[in-house]
């Protein structure tokens, strides 16, 4: 089944982005400037509006009269063009006694709506000030335009969004170019993945680029991954290969003696036939328990099991073979010992302590299976009377299908290689020892209280 083609863009979401900040940079800074205009320069206005009505006071207040009150307006407008402002419209009265003695408008007034003489107050359109001058009845009242008008009509805006348009084309080049950039390292990843054998799991080269490093690094461990799985997979075929051979050497060998008219020779190869079957069929069992207890750790589903019950199940189970062969198996542990622990495996582990320790002992003897939990650890030992192990084996017979010489007890060699593996999968450690005075073997698996969870 084939997959939907993808949708999204990373390198177009990014190119958004990038555009859209530049547009919230723009847009803040539109902010920032009405707030320049609505609130500093109307206070600023309003400054200057006062300052230039105490002018007219002060020439006022001098004797000079009204004759010299537009050229002092005309100077004012001139001072504004020489800053490279446009001068503010404005309105100035002069009253005595409540009369009007002298008015003077800018040119430009009826662009606008004048202001009102009766509301003296500041407003929305007009800044207003007004200054008395008692002793002589006088009173100087000044409007000055609100400013902010040409920033919020047509020709301001403009003024102000042609940069942020004219901009935006190269603004945009240049993230394209650089995202284009940017990304390459990432395609040329996905061509050196796309373009492997199915069988290459070789780790890509490491990448020096911050960013890109933990998807190779992720990319090598799964590859990592990969490998494991597929020498384990290569593993067990050459297990079970190794495994089956010997009992269907005995089942091919016997096989055509079943149609032999000799009776003894008849019962004989069913006898041989019958073991041949057997141990293919436990041989079987133990390559597939041999391959559980190498899957990975990761993927094992742990759930609190009790442990001491868990120990009676398997002796159940390994009682049969034990009562057959006179062989008494003792219990010593605490009433229960609940631990996160992967029931297949750790029940595979205690079922090849068990039958080894069942199949190689002595008639009449005994098997102790003890568990004991103290601060640090929690311990599982099965100790036998049997032959035991040299101590210069030891650790040779964990390995595959090694047996140690002298055996007359037919086994895969598996048995304590999956004890191994299985404890591995726990965090646990296998030890082997003497057992009873010196004699038999005593193996011992330790699960660290760490490992519990």
């Amino acid at each position: 089944m084939s997959l939907p083609a993808p949708t999204r863009s990373l390198f177009k979401r990014t190119l958004a982005v990038f555009i859209g900040a530049a547009l919230a940079v723009w847009c803040a800074l539109m902010i920032n400037e009405v707030y320049y205009v609505k609130v500093v320069q109307a206070r600023n206005g309003q400054a200057w509006n006062r300052v230039w009505a105490e002018h007219v006071l002060l020439q006022l207040r001098q004797g000079a009269g009204t004759t010299g009150l537009p050229a002092l307006e005309r100077l004012r407008a001139q001072e504004w063009q020489d800053m490279g402002y446009e001068p503010p419209t404005i309105l100035l009265q002069v009253l005595r006694d409540g009369a009007l003695i002298h008015q003077y408008a800018s040119p430009d007034l009826g662009r606008r709506k004048p202001p009102d003489p009766a509301q003296q107050a500041s407003d929305r359109d007009w800044l207003y000030v007004e200054l008395a001058l008692p002793e002589q009845k006088l009173r100087v009242r000044r409007w000055q335009e609100m400013p902010g008008d040409w920033h919020f009509g047509l020709e301001g805006l403009t003024y102000y969004s042609r940069p942020f348009f004219l901009s935006l084309p190269v603004l945009a080049l240049t993230a394209w170019l650089v995202l284009r950039l940017g990304f390459r390292p990432l395609r040329r990843v996905g061509q050196q993945i796309a373009g492997r054998m199915p069988g290459n799991l070789t780790p890509l080269p490491p990448s020096p680029y911050v960013e890109l490093a933990p998807v190779v690094d992720a990319v090598n461990a799964l590859l990592a991954r990969l490998r494991e799985h597929q020498e384990r997979e290569r593993d067990f075929l050459l297990n079970a290969a190794h495994g089956l051979k010997t009992p269907l050497a005995v089942i091919q060998a016997n096989a055509d003696t079943l149609a032999s008219d000799d009776a003894g020779r008849r019962e004989a190869a069913r006898q041989r036939l019958a073991d041949g079957v057997g141990q293919a069929g436990h041989m079987v069992h133990q390559v597939l328990s041999l391959a559980r207890s190498e899957a990975d750790p990761l993927m094992l589903d742990r759930r609190p099991v009790d442990l001491v019950g868990l120990l009676r199940d398997r002796i159940v189970l390994a009682a049969d073979l034990a009562q057959r062969r006179g062989i008494e198996i003792e219990l010593l542990a605490p009433a229960d010992c609940l631990l996160p622990l992967h029931r297949e495996t750790m029940g595979s582990l205690i079922d090849n302590l068990l039958d080894n320790a069942v199949k190689y002992s002595p008639s009449g003897s005994r098997v102790v299976v003890e568990l004991r939990a103290d601060d640090d650890a929690v311990r599982i030992a099965v100790t036998d009377q049997g032959p035991g192990i040299p101590a210069a084996l030891r650790t040779k017979v964990f390995e595959r299908f090694y047996r140690p010489p002298d055996q007359d007890v037919p086994g895969s060699g598996l048995g304590l290689t999956i004890v191994q593996r299985a404890a591995a999968q726990h965090a646990a450690e296998v030890t082997l020892d003497d057992g009873f005075d010196g004699r038999g073997l005593r193996v011992e698996v330790r699960l660290a209280r760490a490992a519990r969870g």
